[in-house]
């Protein structure tokens, strides 16, 4: 069982929106205490610094109209020297209609494409320590995810 926190940063300017997620591992049939609120705050910091160093890599393929509504989150991992752990793997897509597979399969390439021209990633080395590596980052050239 994992647990997860969400952020949501918008990129301004037209650029994609990027959200982004982080997990940690639990023990199984533990007891699960609630999550102390300096520990959340700097989890969300974090999981703001990954956002905005991939951000900055993200390219949006060519679209128009309806395909600028697909949003594509990826699972991504990494290593505690901000390599990855193996390749990113799309987690899911929303949008996606029979018209717009090819363009879905484009956008999820390109944000693929940004996660891997910008590692290593750089995270707080007691994020690691705390058992956090994987994130997940979502991708929306319409701006919204």
């Amino acid at each position: 069982m994992r647990q997860a926190w969400r952020a949501s940063i918008p990129l301004a300017l037209g650029l994609p929106f990027v959200s982004a997620g982080c997990t940690a591992p639990r023990t199984a049939g533990a007891a699960v205490a609630p999550v102390p609120a300096p520990e959340r705050a700097a989890a969300m910091r974090a999981i703001q610094v990954a956002a905005d160093q991939v951000k900055r890599c993200y390219r949006s393929p060519r679209s128009a109209g309806a395909a600028r509504t697909i949003a594509t989150t990826l699972t991504v991992r990494y290593a505690p020297d901000g390599t990855l752990i193996g390749l990113p793997q799309v987690a899911r897509q929303s949008g996606v209609t029979p018209e717009l597979s090819a363009q879905a399969e484009r956008m999820a390439e390109a944000a693929a494409l940004a996660v891997l021209r910008c590692q290593p990633i750089r995270l707080p080395a007691d994020l690691y320590e705390n058992g956090w590596s994987e994130f997940q980052l979502t991708f929306s050239p319409g701006g919204a995810a």
